[in-house]
């Protein structure tokens, strides 16, 4: 099926690529490829090598030549990762996601489509709102997205897993039920944790935990309040990390979780000692 290729980022002697580009394809229609191929490698224009290689790519795809184009991508993904430049990730991975679909290679185009979507911030080639664009992931989207946010997690990519989830978030707000948000929410809770943002943390696993009271969901209640307990802890508010742990004991009680209790019963014992340790005026030795 056709589909439309993402707008190109902004670099030194486009306009001249463009030129190229529409020369190329006047050959091509004369059933002259190579020297098309060749106009890509002219020495009369200044651009960066990326931009050449990515116009060039694109050429190909449009031109029915998908593994070659895919080469030109991959190159210019390297050229991507190694300056930190999201919107050309996102560019190319749509464009290899477009390749591998045309050569039905249908779990490796969901992939890159997906790293697209996330590289992107959700800013579509056609410029849809957030509504549209949600719209036209499968019902499995937000599982798919998740779990690759998982294995970003896993990786140590969190801004990666962050824009994953923020993405299954959206979703599941519009379409989903309260214990995929909680979940999302919590799997947010967990990446701002690893990455230092204690306060962003503590507003993600209240939102989750609102949401899972919602449903009752006692054992994930205590979860979420063991993950607060834990973030209250670091940042020093030690009481409130066992009031928090106190209430979890309680839902992991009242769901007959015994294992859940017990590990929360040790951590709470080893906090109220830290605490009376804190508490204790070494000048009193």
């Amino acid at each position: 099926m056709p589909e439309s290729l993402p707008p190109t980022p902004r670099a030194a002697g486009l306009d001249t690529l463009n030129q190229i580009v529409q020369q190329a394809h006047l050959l091509v229609s004369e059933g002259k490829r190579g020297e098309a191929r060749a106009l890509f490698f002219s020495s009369d224009f200044n651009a960066p090598e990326w931009a050449r290689q990515l116009h060039l790519g694109q050429f190909l795809l449009e031109t029915g030549e998908h593994l070659d184009s895919i080469e030109q991508f991959s190159i210019v993904l390297d050229v991507a990762q190694q300056h930190g430049d999201n919107q050309l990730r996102s560019v190319v991975c749509h464009n290899l996601a477009v390749a591998y679909r045309n050569l039905k290679f249908f779990d490796l185009a969901a992939q890159f489509q997906q790293y697209s979507i996330a590289w992107g911030d959700l800013r579509s080639a056609n410029h849809q709102t957030l509504e549209e664009e949600l719209d036209q992931l499968s019902d499995n989207a937000a599982c798919d997205l998740t779990g690759r946010a998982n294995d970003a997690i896993l990786q140590e990519d969190y801004s990666l897993a962050e824009q994953l989830l923020n993405i299954s978030l959206s979703r599941e707000i519009l379409y989903g039920d309260p214990e995929s948000q909680a979940a999302d929410w919590g799997n947010l809770g967990i990446v701002q944790g690893l990455k230092g943002n204690h306060q962003r943390a503590v507003f993600c696993f209240r939102k989750a935990y609102q949401l899972h009271k919602q449903t009752d969901n006692q054992p994930l209640m205590g979860q979420d309040l063991v993950h607060l307990g834990e973030l209250f802890w670091t940042a020093g508010r030690f009481r409130s990390a066992t009031r928090c742990l106190n209430r979890s004991l309680k839902c992991f009680s009242r769901s007959q979780h015994s294992t859940l209790a017990q590990n929360t019963r040790s951590r709470l014992l080893e906090m109220q000692k830290l605490l009376k340790v804190k508490q204790h005026d070494p000048l009193l030795n």
